[in-house]
Formats: structure tokens, C-alpha cells, sequence
């Protein structure tokens, strides 16, 4: 997401959560809980976007690529125990139809590198008895033949990626734009009906509809939530910032009040853009024990935050 993205999230989270704290004021009335509702929805659909977005093709390069290295190491083991089989016997025509080194290999191009594994493969395979003395057994044979498949099943996924993000970032416009909506058109002229009768659901409403723009003046904070008896990455857990507004710096002195709020997307990742200042941070998820701690994180430096929840 931009970094305008991030701080609209972070407003719509405040938003929600006010609006959750007076629900029994709005509930009963149609128009504004129509509204709310409808709102309300986009949010899951904006996380769920930001998390593809999130993913990237990274993850998927690395795991082509391993399964690449393993299909390789597969490879020249065969093909070496052909190739001995081969000089003992004299056998020059089959020495010659597999003399792939391991740089061969790792230039050559996906769909080229997969040819030279199945010849390996086939070649061996046709002198299957012959060579099982030299160490290739059905066990061998099978291994190579599966790093292949999965090799070869891992070459579209980099593209698919790709466009699987592209059509994520399209969405998150989408969606935003029409969150924004419902705020400017809807939400905040509905929010006039509780003016005078529940002014502190107004008032808190109004503040929460503030974006805070993080952009230029503002520092990392990276971190993942996670299970503390399974050791398992937690998603949706709500992540809270509050600046204690006590540091010594002119930016510490000037930074918003404002709570920036995130939650933690696929493999219990989050990332906030915070301005230099003391935290107290607040991480909470339902059926878990509620964790509070303090941090402070420093100008145009990233912050290492890891936390582990317990359950109730």
C-alpha cells in the first residue's frame, strides 16, 4: 500500500472501533447503521488485498528457486552413476547423450534445464537394472522424477504473482476510494443526528475521521505477532500505537496524540510509519491475553517489534 493507503487505514481502525464503542447508540437507527455496515465491509476487503500486495513474487522466487537447486543436485547424482556405469561398460554413445555439468545446469533456461533433467532421467531409467548396483533405486528414481514435477509446476508462479499483485494494488484503489466515499457522503452527515444527543460519540467521531499523514517525517515500526505455545504467526491481531508525547525532541514534542492502530496481515506481519516519539503499544486479538509494552523508536530508523500472545 502507499503511505497515504497506510494512514487512511489507520483512521478507518479508529473509526470502527469508536463506532463499535457507541454501537448501542447508532444501532437502532436505520440510516445510519445501513451505512456503517456498508463501510464497514470494505475494510476485510482492503486487507485481504493489502496482504496479496504484501506478498509480492519474492516468497514465490525463492521456492522456484530451491526447487530448482534440489531438481539439479537430484540430477547429477543419477546422471554421474549413469556416467560410471557407461565408462565400465565402454558405453561412449550413452556417455556422450548425458554430459550436462553443473554449470550447464544452472544457466540454462527454465524450460531448457527441465530437457536436460529428462533425458537424465530417461536415460537412466532405460538402463534401470544395469545401474541399480551403481546406487540408483526406484527411491532415487522417484525422487528425481518429483523435483522435476515440482520444478516444472513452479514456472508459472512468479508471472502469477505478479499479476495476482497487480490486480490486488487495482483493488485497494477501488475499495478506498469507495470507503471514502461512504465517510464523505454518508457517515459524516449521518453522524449530525447524534450532534446533540450523544455528543461524545460526535465529538470522538470527529476526531477519529482525521488522517494523521505519516509520510515524510515518519519511521518504521516492523513486526510480527505470534502464538506463544504453537510458535505459529497470528493474523488479525490489532496493534495499537499511542504517543506518550514525553520525549525530548522537537519532533517527539510535535507528533499527533492521535492513536495510529494496525493489524497484522498473513504470516502475523505489520508495518506502522510512526513519527519519532515513545509508544505505548497495545496488542490485542480475542482469546488472547491482552500485551502492553513500551518503545521508542528513533527518526529515519526501522524498529524491530515481535510479540508473542498468550491464550486466555
Amino acid at each position: 500500500m502507499t503511505s497515504n493507503q497506510e494512514d487512511k487505514l489507520s483512521m478507518y481502525y479508529v473509526v470502527k472501533n469508536t463506532c463499535e464503542k457507541y454501537q448501542a447508540t447508532w444501532t437502532t437507527n436505520a440510516v445510519f447503521a445501513a451505512t456503517y455496515n456498508l463501510w464497514a465491509e470494505k475494510i476485510p476487503l482492503i486487507e485481504a488485498n493489502r496482504d496479496i500486495q504484501a506478498l509480492g513474487i519474492s516468497g514465490v522466487t525463492i521456492s522456484k528457486s530451491e526447487k530448482r537447486e534440489i531438481m539439479i543436485v537430484n540430477t547429477l547424482f543419477v546422471e554421474k552413476r549413469v556416467q560410471s556405469y557407461a565408462n565400465v561398460e565402454n558405453n561412449s554413445e550413452l556417455l556422450e547423450s548425458i554430459k550436462y555439468t553443473a554449470s550447464d545446469l544452472k544457466k540454462a533456461r527454465d524450460n531448457d534445464v527441465v530437457a536436460m533433467c529428462n533425458i537424465v532421467y530417461t536415460k537412466a531409467r532405460a538402463n534401470a537394472p544395469a545401474i541399480e548396483t551403481y546406487g540408483v533405486t526406484e527411491d532415487i528414481f522417484a525422487k528425481l522424477q518429483n523435483s522435476i514435477a515440482e520444478y516444472s509446476a513452479s514456472l508459472p508462479q512468479p508471472k502469477a504473482a505478479r499479476s495476482q499483485a497487480k490486480t490486488a494494488t487495482e483493488n485497494l484503489s477501488k475499495y478506498f476510494k469507495e470507503a471514502d466515499n461512504l465517510l464523505a457522503k454518508r457517515l459524516d452527515l449521518d453522524i449530525e443526528l447524534f450532534k446533540t444527543t450523544k455528543p461524545e460519540f460526535y465529538s470522538q467521531f470527529k476526531t477519529a475521521r482525521i488522517v494523521i499523514a505519516t509520510g515524510g517525517f515518519a519511521t518504521s515500526v516492523i513486526g510480527c505477532i505470534t502464538n506463544t505455545t504453537t510458535g505459529q504467526p497470528m493474523k488479525g491481531a490489532t496493534i495499537t500505537f499511542v504517543a506518550t508525547n514525553g520525549g525530548t525532541t522537537k519532533a517527539a514534542a510535535t507528533a499527533p496524540t492521535k492513536p495510529v492502530v494496525k493489524r497484522s496481515a498473513n504470516k502475523g506481519k505489520f508495518r506502522a510509519s510512526l513519527h519519532e516519539n515513545t509508544y505505548r503499544v497495545t496488542v490485542e486479538k480475542i482469546g488472547f491475553k491482552k500485551q502492553e509494552l513500551t518503545i521508542s523508536v528513533a527518526r529515519g530508523e526501522s524498529t524491530d517489534l515481535n510479540i508473542g500472545l498468550e491464550k486466555e
